[in-house]
């Protein structure tokens, strides 16, 4: 085994290194990956709340609705968690105007601006039309479109700066009050663009570019059946997505009618004492996201044995919510978003443990399993299988942890040999 982990890791040094290499070069990867990592603090601050507010205890939870705890908690994560994308986009905004010589600040209020401004600004109520803004475009919805705009308004931001569009104030003029108005020409220019583009989506069927984006990524998405093979290859579409910045959950929303189905049809077998018509699509299911969308669990894991400083302080970070399937510090933090070195396990994590999930329900290890018993999202993966199938429905779980586990490794010891490298390098640098 250590042999093949050397000759795959060979491999990744001689091709995919390089390529790795000259992509850490680039300006735009390097500002993506900064601003990711800015919005660290948020999802990482109140992982710990999505937890606590899931846990299946009956006691745990009449507390938090005597108390009205839970209001609060939810409150705290539609603000934070769920309007992730209006933090994207001011991050994002910020390091790439930075990492290309801009004012950073200037950056982040011009891409949050026209952000927002893209957005629909009105929802039919009881009494009519109510000025508002849809959440639902601030989270995971939006992610896609935040990063587009964010990239694209502060391009356009330096292109235009560089063209000396600016306001000439005398010197007199006090120098912060200069900065703020320098670029107001670049910033008309600028809403301009965005005017004109939101326009053109109110003439398009979609309406606005929210929408736009969720249905030509989704639509495919409606072709897919309920064959485990579907469920397979709809969550490596969506992990792929997920590597290039776009948040798997509208997808999978869009297929949960099917979900609900096969698991409606289940609990009428299970109940009529007849075999589960899709009794192996739904134990695939739990096998699809241990750690969160890229099954990133196994990466947590794996990051125990890091010798880097970086990926230390990330273990001890990020592996209590990859323990509860939540994976957006690993995702932002590491960052597994438009690495290229993360790239090959975080598309074949899904087709390797759907194939260890569905030759282990071939074998008997879910003769057991129960559809009536419903577990929260939050719950590790083994705990579930073990709930709702018993020792042998959680054997299959533990070992897609230990495939995923070993998919992983050889990768993630390439990052590391590349961040250990970087700190040895910026050491000898201070001394």
């Amino acid at each position: 085994m250590m042999k093949f982990y050397e000759k795959l890791q060979s491999f990744l040094n001689q091709f995919i290194g390089p390529f790795a290499e000259k992509l850490s070069e680039s300006d735009l990867l390097t500002g993506l990956s900064s601003g990711m990592m800015m919005t660290l603090p948020v999802t990482l601050g109140v992982s710990l709340f999505a937890i606590l507010v899931n846990l299946p205890i009956e006691g745990w939870q009449s507390f938090l609705q005597a108390t009205n705890l839970s209001t609060v908690i939810q409150e705290v994560l539609s603000a934070t968690m769920s309007m992730l994308a209006i933090y994207i986009v001011v991050a994002v905004g910020y390091c790439y105007t930075k990492e290309k010589g801009g004012n950073g600040l200037t950056g982040a209020i011009l891409s949050m601006g026209a952000f927002l401004a893209l957005m629909p600004q009105t929802v039919e109520g009881a009494e009519g039309p109510v000025s508002a803004l849809l959440s639902n475009y601030l989270g995971s919805n939006g992610i896609f479109v935040a990063l587009v705009v964010a990239l694209a308004i502060s391009s356009l931001y330096i292109w235009l700066s560089k063209k000396n569009i600016t306001i000439k104030l005398p010197d007199s003029v006090p120098e912060m009050v200069s900065r703020s108005l320098a670029p107001t020409f670049v910033a008309i220019l600028l809403f301009v663009i965005v005017l004109i583009v939101k326009y053109a989506f109110t003439l398009t069927a979609y309406g606005n570019i929210f929408d736009f984006v969720s249905a030509v990524i989704s639509g495919p998405v409606m072709g897919f059946g309920s064959s485990p093979w579907a469920l397979i290859g709809l969550y490596t579409f969506t992990n792929i997505l997920w590597f290039f910045g776009i948040h798997p959950s509208p997808i999978v929303n869009i297929y949960t009618p099917v979900l609900i189905a096969a698991i409606t049809a289940d609990v009428e077998a299970y109940l009529a004492g007849e075999n589960l018509p899709y009794l192996v699509f739904q134990v695939l299911f739990i096998c699809m996201n241990l750690g969160g969308n890229g099954n990133t669990l196994g990466l947590a894991i794996d990051m125990l044995f890091a010798k880097s400083e970086r990926f230390k302080t990330m273990a001890k970070l990020a592996l209590a919510p990859s323990i509860f399937n939540i994976n957006e510090p690993m995702v932002f933090g590491v960052p597994l978003m438009l690495n290229p070195i993360f790239f090959i396990p975080m598309a074949l994590t899904t087709p390797i443990t759907g194939g260890i999930g569905y030759l282990l329900c071939q074998l008997g290890f879910a003769a057991n399993f129960n559809p009536t018993i419903s577990v929260p999202w939050i719950m590790p993966g083994p705990i579930t299988g073990f709930l709702e199938g018993g020792i042998l429905t959680a054997l299959i779980l533990i070992v897609c942890v230990l495939a995923n586990m070993a998919l992983y490794f050889p990768f993630f010891k390439m990052a590391d040999r590349q961040a250990l490298l970087e700190e040895t390098n910026a050491r000898e640098n201070e001394a």
